[in-house]
């Protein structure tokens, strides 16, 4: 006799119904693009929309950009960004592709040494480099008053050729790390077949190896170019009245704070279009000078003469030295007593003391800061990897390519959309925790983004596909199953979008009120008082932040500098 069963649904036909309804990766989809859209497309529509916007009647809608154009104030901003941030590159180029190469081919004692010292001069914040060459090289520096005594008297390191110094030497590691990278893709055939021609080295580097490099090289100069031409740390400490755009567009948001930065959303549309366009080059320069090479026997190491070792050697170190100087300088001023920006030869803990009872807040925001937006990071990027490499088509090349576009948004013109968009009721967010959250992680997304998108794209389907077919959903098997797998590749993603996080300064400066200073904002605002001692003290605690992240990447993960860029 059959008996009929009134008792709910069993659970899996309830999922089954519930997952029809609302299946996950739709959803997740539409999720990341309003995020996407709410971030970072609707706050870069609102600047320009408001660049063509203006306070009088009549006047036509590019008013705000023939002003530009027309004063010299604001037009030359422009030309000196340009001027320092070519002026860099070049250099950069000039200094750090040699040095790549002598590191990759010549048997230089202590290549790890130097590798490490590469690593920690390209994560150190821009600004604490700004102000320890201050330290070493201001009116009132340490090397400054050295050679005054021996009656030498150096250059200034004030003005624009102090800022592609600093640029030079901040941003070489691009070219470093990336020619080093590209010269590991290169067979040892290609070389061998030049010199069995008669070429020399030179000859052979210039006509084989260069070529093959291009791709790396133009990625380096342009992510150099891009780096100096949105950076706004090294000129507010070092320009003085050598004005570059970044620090016209902050000047501006200053003086328009309150009401509506119409001036400021002018220039930072005018700064995006530059870095947009930058990066679109870049692109199009690495298409076109791509080179189908498999490095089956890669590049081996040269055993050149003597002299040529030596003076490689005498290069690199040298090089290295003088890289390096900046935080070793800072360290070491935290040291020492100081009366304002003078630093005194006497060892003292006075610096820490002074900021034991006022680091305590921004610390606090720091870490609380930096580790949400990293956790946001982490989860949302890999949803999105995820729908990138797994789910190809038009909306999720759509989706890819508004995340990698926050790499050409400047910290200073994020700051700025978000606070044209979010300022006022109902939202009025600026100066909050939330926006300064938001910021970072839209800032930073594309590092987790990347570091999934490369890994999942490297794992099999079997495994998801496996787990489908036993009855697990969309959801779940997400979770327990392609997670795991890419346990490694979000990690890394998080440590290095924690060490690129925690020293942003440009979007801080613009969002940031009283109660949400972090210690980069300390750190500025000591150097802006002269206090170099409690700076250099401050600059300490943010380098070990910053670097602690990277030596669990190094030495406990096995990755190497190249994770990096």
């Amino acid at each position: 006799m059959s008996v009929l069963s009134t008792s709910p649904a069993p659970r899996g036909r309830m999922t089954a119904v519930l997952g029809r309804l609302f299946d996950f990766w739709p959803l997740v989809t539409v999720g990341a693009l309003v995020v996407t859209t709410l971030l970072l497309l609707l706050p870069v529509y609102n600047i320009i929309g408001l660049s063509f916007s203006g306070k009088e009647a009549g006047n036509s809608v590019f008013q705000n950009y023939v002003m530009f154009f027309s004063e010299p104030y604001y037009y030359r901003s422009l030309i000196n960004s340009f001027i320092v941030s070519i002026s860099a590159t070049i250099l950069a180029l000039l200094v750090g592709i040699p040095a790549a190469y002598f590191v990759s081919r010549y048997n230089i004692w202590a290549r790890s040494l130097i590798k490490t010292i590469v690593v920690l001069t390209f994560v150190s914040p821009p600004f604490i480099g700004s102000y320890s060459w201050v330290i070493l090289l201001g009116r009132s520096g340490v090397l400054t008053r050295f050679f005054a005594d021996l009656g030498i008297s150096l250059p200034s390191i004030y003005g624009a050729p102090g800022i592609i110094f600093v640029f030079t030497l901040q941003f070489f590691p691009f070219v470093f790390l990336l020619v080093s990278s590209g010269l590991k893709s290169i067979d040892q055939s290609v070389e061998d077949a030049a010199r069995n021609l008669g070429s020399g080295e030179f000859a052979t580097f210039v006509k084989v190896i260069a070529p093959l490099l291009l791709p790396s090289i133009t990625t380096a100069a342009l992510l150099v170019f891009v780096a100096a031409f949105t950076d706004l740390g090294t000129p507010l400490i070092l320009g003085e009245k050598f004005r570059v755009l970044p620090l016209l567009i902050y000047g501006e948001f200053v003086n328009d704070f309150g009401g509506e930065p119409v001036l400021a959303s002018t220039l930072s549309v005018l700064l995006l279009g530059v870095t947009t366009a930058a990066l679109l080059v870049q692109r199009s320069l690495s298409a076109r000078f791509s080179y189908a090479t498999s490095a089956i026997r890669p590049l081996t190491m040269q055993e050149p003469a003597p002299a040529k070792r030596i003076a490689a050697a005498l290069y690199v170190y040298l090089l290295m030295a003088i890289a390096i100087l900046p935080l070793v300088n800072i360290v070491v001023s935290s040291f020492l007593k100081s009366k304002g920006p003078v630093l005194t030869a006497e060892f003292s803990l006075e610096n820490y003391r002074r900021i034991a009872g006022t680091i305590s807040a921004p610390l606090w925001n720091t870490i609380v800061f930096t580790s949400t937006a990293t956790l946001l990071c982490a989860v949302i990027g890999t949803l999105i990897a995820y729908i990138i490499v797994r789910r190809p088509g038009r909306i999720s090349a759509f989706l890819d390519t508004v995340v990698m576009f926050s790499y050409a948004v400047p910290g200073i013109v994020l700051g700025v959309g978000l606070v044209v968009t979010y300022h006022h009721p109902p939202f009025a967010l600026t100066g909050t925790a939330l926006i300064l959250i938001l910021a970072y992680f839209i800032r930073r997304l594309p590092f987790s983004v990347r570091s999934s998108a490369s890994s999942l794209q490297q794992l099999s389907r079997d495994t998801e596909e496996a787990s489908i077919n036993l009855g697990a959903g969309p959801a779940a098997t997400f979770a327990k199953v392609t997670v795991p797998l890419l346990s490694m590749a979000i990690l890394s993603g998080v440590l290095l979008t924690w060490s690129n996080t925690i020293r942003e300064l440009s979007a801080t400066l613009i969002l940031q009120s009283g109660s949400t200073a972090t210690v980069s904002i300390e750190i500025f605002n000591e150097v802006v008082n002269g206090n170099f001692g409690v700076a250099s003290a401050l600059g300490s605690v943010l380098i070990l932040l910053t670097f602690l992240p990277l030596i669990l990447l190094f030495t406990f993960m096995g990755k190497n500098e190249e994770a990096l860029v």
